[in-house]
């Protein structure tokens, strides 16, 4: 029975410590007060404290240096725990409803990052669509086709966005790597991958944000999505 009150206890400092990094209380490399004055301000025992922030830990957002105490990181992006995955699976998302959210931030992304995109970001692009080709198996390629579809939202610098994708990447990476397949196995359709890569990232060297979303339009709709 303690165990099992430390654990909704613990979920105090989880809420807690989210709230304040909302807030903007708390930031990345920010240290957190003592393990003594958090239980005082908590109400909390020290065991529910440490299982509150070893699940932060988990989640990417604490880090514990050893003799230094507890500071605030953003490895989100690194953790395990892909909440928004395992809700969507729970719930039985569909491909097509991931084929969905990627065609509505995906097609917007690429006008978007046709505006600002800078040669240092082609040249970027050009290396990933190259190194796809020379790539020697389906996963290796499917691995590239994913930097590229990431790198272009990265270059928007809209962190959100971004984010919304990391935090998804298993589901997004699955997608990936049947795709490829099916692509790899029919046919000249993984030249056309290559080809439709080329004609995004030199809409995207144009700065023609209309191009570029329609390039990616026709990329996104020629994925058949009912055999995934």
């Amino acid at each position: 029975m303690e165990k099992q009150d430390d654990k909704n206890l613990s979920n105090v400092v989880i809420r807690k410590v989210q709230e304040m990094i909302l807030n903007g209380e708390l930031q990345e490399g920010d240290k957190l007060p003592p393990e003594r004055e958090m239980t005082i301000r908590l109400g909390i025992g020290r065991p529910a404290l440490r299982e509150g922030l070893k699940s932060l830990e988990m989640l990417g957002l604490v880090e514990r240096r050893h003799g230094l105490g507890n500071y605030i990181i953003n490895n989100v992006q690194a953790s395990y725990f892909e909440p928004l995955s395992l809700s969507f699976m729970l719930n039985h998302g569909t491909p097509n409803e991931i084929f969905e959210m990627r065609s509505c931030l995906e097609t917007y992304t690429a006008g978007k990052a046709a505006e600002i995109a800078t040669p240092s970001d082609i040249r970027n692009l050009r290396s990933i669509a190259e190194q796809m080709v020379s790539a020697k198996t389906p996963s290796e390629k499917a691995a590239f086709d994913r930097d590229l579809h990431f790198e272009i939202v990265r270059i928007t610098g809209n962190m959100l966005m971004y984010n919304i994708m990391e935090n998804v990447s298993y589901l997004i990476d699955r997608f990936f790597e049947k795709s490829v397949q099916l692509s790899y196995f029919k046919g000249d359709s993984i030249d056309n991958i290559y080809k439709e890569h080329e004609e995004i990232i030199d809409a995207l060297q144009r700065h023609d944000a209309a191009a570029a979303t329609a390039a990616m339009e026709k990329h996104l709709g020629n994925i058949k999505v009912t055999y995934l």
